[in-house]
């Protein structure tokens, strides 16, 4: 009883700490597992994507412990460590451990920390209360009954390697997993009975799919973001088709050819079949026109604004629908859909719903030091009256 106690009351931290970033401007994922080889080594709480300019992208990783002895110490080495294997700009700790000499150490090695204090005071912020979002665990029962409907794990095991692509592997290879897992999802929600739970499950997994891809896709435009756009094009169309490593691809091309040729007979004329082949296909995935897209709506922080509408879509309480969407989540959605070769109009059929809800609170927010000292609050003149959050880069800036 005690345990389980505990464990609810960690996983609710967990999506106050989400709410909040969130709420800041930020794109965040929850329960990202982490794995190599197709084993699962570790849980990653929470995973933080910020695009505060052209040229500057951050991600951050959290790891939230909400326990009566939270080892405060053992995790701040634990998450800074894991954010050096998988390579992401920074990491962070919310623990209700409140000594300073810890806040001192995570500060001296540049970990963002979360201490009790700060906990307190989003648990006691009305600004993080009715969001109208589900959490975690809701979403994943949802999408759990429809496997279960059908014995099998089939949409749980494929947006699990989707998240786990987040961690190690943001990017192209990121945005290829999310697109092939975008495609399954669209299929079901297309193929479902119209208006059923299996219907508006996998249409939430779809929204999920492409806020990943979006956000993959903003991530990889940086290495680019000063060069010519038929350059970025290029470049992105070589990504999508190929995934992080094209050169690597073709390389890998060229000495299967090599081999034919010198191993097999006829080798020549086997090694120029499947070289056309391989073309063929290549040519056949319709990435240009998605490259161009991807391109024009990253010119400015269009393509981050729509990963984070569709996340707020997937987790929405009530599922907004195709046609409910803002105009350049629906475009980028539709873009997603003609390259997955997926109608349109069948997939909006889906299901019915609204447009989203404006989850602007006004009251107080929550501001994390860049020091690390405290999470303090800032009361807003005229509560009564709905705000709109502060912009994205001024919050991120401030925050991580």
């Amino acid at each position: 009883m005690m345990a389980t106690a505990s464990g609810a009351k960690g996983l609710k931290t967990e999506e106050l700490v989400r709410a909040y970033f969130l709420r800041a401007g930020f794109f965040v994922m929850r329960g990202i597992k982490l794995r190599h080889d197709g084993v699962e080594l570790t849980d990653i709480d929470m995973w933080v994507y910020e695009r505060s300019a052209t040229l500057a992208r951050r991600r951050t990783i959290i790891d939230i412990k909400d326990k009566r002895t939270p080892q405060a110490a053992e995790r701040l080495f634990f998450v800074k460590g894991v954010a050096s294997v998988i390579s992401v700009e920074g990491a962070g700790v919310a623990t209700t451990d409140n000594r300073p000499m810890l806040r001192e150490l995570a500060r001296k090695h540049g970990v963002l920390w979360i201490d009790g204090a700060d906990l307190q005071r989003l648990k006691d912020s009305d600004a993080l209360s009715g969001l109208n979002r589900m959490t975690e665990e809701e979403f994943n029962g949802e999408i759990a009954d429809i496997d279960n409907a059908r014995n099998g794990r089939v949409l749980r095991d494929k947006i699990d390697e989707v998240k786990s692509a987040v961690a190690d592997r943001f990017g192209p290879s990121c945005a290829n997993t999310a697109l092939e897992g975008f495609q399954l999802f669209a299929r079901e929600a297309v193929n479902a009975h119209p208006a059923s739970a299996a219907a508006r499950g996998a249409g939430r997994l779809t929204y999920l799919a492409a806020a990943i891809a979006a956000a993959a896709f903003d991530f990889a435009s940086a290495d680019t973001a000063l060069r010519p756009s038929a350059e970025r094009v290029r470049h992105m169309t070589d990504a999508i088709r190929f995934g992080a490593n094209t050169e690597g691809a073709l390389a890998n091309l060229r000495w299967t050819e090599a081999a034919i040729r010198e191993y097999l007979p006829n080798g020549a004329g086997l090694a120029q079949v499947v070289r056309e082949k391989f073309t063929a296909e290549l040519n056949a995935v319709p990435a240009e026109g998605l490259a161009e897209i991807v391109i024009r709506l990253s010119n400015s922080e269009k393509l981050f604004s729509i990963a984070k509408s569709l996340e707020k879509a997937a987790y929405a309480s009530h599922l907004v629908s195709f046609d409910h969407l803002d105009a350049d989540t629906k475009g980028f959605l539709g873009a997603l859909l003609d390259f997955a070769d997926i109608s349109r109009p069948k997939f909006a059929e889906g299901w019915t719903g609204h447009p989203q809800a404006d989850t602007g609170v006004s009251g107080r927010f929550m501001e994390v030091k860049n020091d690390g000292r405290k999470v303090s609050d800032k009361s807003e003149e005229g509560s009564d009256k709905r705000k709109t959050p502060p912009a994205p880069g001024k919050n991120q800036r401030r925050l991580l």
